[in-house]
């Protein structure tokens, strides 16, 4: 009898293509797909170790999987693996544990399964494949270009490099190759991820970089083609003047900044460069264009000044779309041995004090687009409202628009007047 299997892919969208990876090699191999890991006789989790919240995350879902075992098998993959090795094994009744980077060593040791035998498969080194898998893609109507693994950056807080490796780039062909096979799927909206999307090809050395690639990806026939984690040092004019200049790549830019004060950006190992006039290079060059950040709070030494420098750049910026965490203490990262590390209690009432700020930045721009026509790619259904977004808004991270209006179809874009706003999404009409 073929074996039912379901995945929980935990952390982010880098993670999740790894996941479709591993269950499309499940399925080809006559294993039965699930999405309720209670009926499943295989539980397969992708876990997330960057920082202590994902950490805990994984440690949970690990737990409740494992206390509601029965017969199961547990295999637990992904980078809480990579980062503590053998030690998963005591976190649960766990039958399998694999590293990350490669589907195919998930696949052998859910297929190698067997009673009252531990499998494992982690190697020093993060492993890495140029082989193309098959995917089973569960984000329709969009989906998630992986072009490269791994991150050549050292910022002084983050376990990436130490989990995922050094940057690996995938070839132009094997990129392309991918993206039509999405496109033949149905996909209307290719999201292009790496740990750093602007650092693209500088591994390969042979002249490959970002800009080649959205140049052949832009003539494959996507209507919305999304660019996501692009680190400031490595955002040129190129890239700026390749969004401003193709209609089927959204405007939207996210640009992970982290901090606005030259000594913590610094500390953190950071571009020290004037943001501001990235910025407004940015908008003056792509018209109508919508940027994302994200930003951290209560890195060790951040005095009350260094915050406040960091609030005001937010007031004076006004981003579209903003992320906020708090730095998490990580053993392995140069940041963990810092003086002056900040309190739990200090980092909490900064974060709140950012979250309120960007609030009211939100609330203030969606307004703005009240009255007026967007084009939206319907993702479902919630309630009596239809559920979709804008090329200004990323899937899964920033606000959607709740539709009124019957029929209409998952997968397909249409025209719709915004009739009213929140803090973070829109609400509007079919416009016929």
């Amino acid at each position: 009898m073929n074996k039912k299997v379901s995945l929980i892919s935990l952390g982010c969208a880098k993670n999740l293509v790894d996941s479709e990876n591993v269950l499309a090699l499940l399925g080809e191999k006559n294993f039965i797909i699930t999405d309720s890991w209670k009926s499943s006789d295989i539980v397969i989790i992708n876990t997330c170790a960057f920082i202590k919240e994902a950490v805990e995350e994984s440690l949970s879902v690990i737990k409740e999987v494992s206390e509601n075992k029965e017969n199961k098998k547990i295999v637990v993959c992904g980078c809480l693996v990579q980062r503590f090795r053998e030690n998963v094994f005591k976190l649960g009744n766990i039958d399998g544990i694999v590293g990350t980077g490669d589907p195919e060593k998930v696949f052998e040791v859910v297929k190698n399964l067997k009673d009252g035998k531990k499998l494992k498969k982690i190697d020093d080194n993060t492993f890495f494949t140029e082989k193309l898998y098959p995917r089973l893609i569960t984000t329709f109507p969009y989906a998630y270009l992986k072009i490269a693994e791994g991150c050549d950056n050292r910022c002084s807080y983050c376990l990436i490099p130490y989990l995922r490796g050094r940057q690996r780039s995938k070839k132009i062909p094997d990129i392309l190759k991918e993206a039509e096979d999405l496109l033949n799927l149905g996909i209307k909206e290719l999201v292009i991820i790496a740990q750093d999307t602007g650092n693209y090809g500088t591994d390969l050395k042979d002249g490959t970089d970002i800009k080649k690639l959205l140049r052949e990806i832009v003539k494959i026939g996507f209507k919305w083609i999304r660019i996501m984690y692009t680190h400031p040092a490595h955002l040129d004019d190129g890239v700026i003047e390749l969004v401003a200049e193709n209609k089927n790549i959204c405007k939207y830019l996210d640009i992970p900044l982290q901090h606005s004060h030259p000594e913590i950006l610094k500390k953190m190992g950071r571009p020290v460069v004037d943001y501001h006039r990235i910025i407004e290079k940015i908008r003056e060059k792509i018209e109508n264009v919508r940027l994302r950040t994200t930003f951290m709070v209560g890195f060790p030494g951040e005095k009350e000044n260094h915050f406040n420098h960091l609030v005001k750049f937010l007031k004076e910026i006004k981003f579209d779309r903003c992320g906020f965490f708090k730095y998490s203490r990580e053993k392995g990262t140069p940041a963990y041995d810092f003086p002056d590390q900040v309190c739990k209690e200090e980092k909490q009432q900064r974060f709140e004090k950012l979250v309120e700020v960007q609030r009211k930045i939100s609330r203030e721009k969606l307004k703005k687009m009240v009255g007026d026509i967007y084009e939206v790619l319907v993702e479902g259904k919630e309630g009596k409202f239809y559920a979709g977004r804008t090329e200004y808004d990323a899937p899964e991270i920033d606000g959607i628009v709740y539709i009124s209006g019957k029929n209409l179809k998952i997968g397909n874009f249409y025209k719709v007047k915004i009739t009213s706003s929140s803090d973070y999404d829109l609400y509007g009409k079919k416009v016929k």
